[in-house]
């Protein structure tokens, strides 16, 4: 949240996907599959709010619909997913934090074709690539008459009481500066430093829950 209040327009956490289908009627069954699993998770019916409070809260919506816009592509713009990809650049393109689902969809009717092409922002407060794919997963299921085989989700208020109750801001200090104290930061090759910071943490988080 810090980089995108920070940002003067557009936002870095900001992730795009696209995909195309054969036609209106199968773009509205993916649609109503994603929604179905916003309905399932808290995290993904979760806003952001701050201003005129005296810390950030996370509010988890009892119901959030998806928000989709429909555009209209330029028959002359070329692809029609560059088209998108341009209008939709996260460099330019932010969500506002406060709306639940951080998840927005545009849909086009793909020039000189019969299909429909969708263009989906998810904002990294509720996920990262790997917590995408788990929500593909299910959409795939629900999509295949599978939804019964999901299990039971975790409520999010769960975790975010365990955060903000569980331990103190020293004891969260602690815990890191123990487990990536020794890890130096190389200004020459950050991203090197950044790939050791999280296989640590990803490496400290699977023994905790162990």
């Amino acid at each position: 949240m810090f980089h995108h209040l920070l940002a003067g327009k557009g936002d870095p956490y900001l992730l795009v996907s696209q995909m195309a289908f054969a036609d209106r009627a199968l773009l509205e069954r993916y649609l109503d599959a994603v929604q179905q699993v916003v309905d399932r998770h808290d995290v993904l019916r979760t806003a952001f709010v701050w201003e005129g409070l005296s810390s950030p809260a996370q509010v988890v919506w009892r119901r959030a619909r998806l928000e989709v816009a429909e555009v209209e592509l330029d028959e002359n713009g070329g692809p029609g997913h560059e088209q998108l990809k341009r209008r939709y650049d996260p460099r330019q393109y932010r969500l506002e934090l406060g709306r639940a689902p951080l998840l927005r969809f545009v849909i086009a009717r793909e020039p000189g074709s019969g299909r429909w092409l969708l263009l989906e922002l998810h904002h990294h407060l509720i996920g990262d690539h790997t917590a995408s794919e788990v929500m593909r997963g299910e959409v795939r299921a629900v999509l295949e008459g599978r939804a019964h085989e999901l299990g039971a989700p975790q409520p999010f208020r769960n975790l975010v009481a365990q955060a903000r109750l569980g331990a103190s801001s020293e004891e969260h200090e602690a815990f890191f500066r123990e487990m990536l104290g020794d890890i130096e930061v190389r200004r020459d090759n950050e991203a090197a430093s950044v790939a050791s910071i999280k296989m640590r943490m990803l490496a400290g988080w699977n023994v905790g829950r162990a």
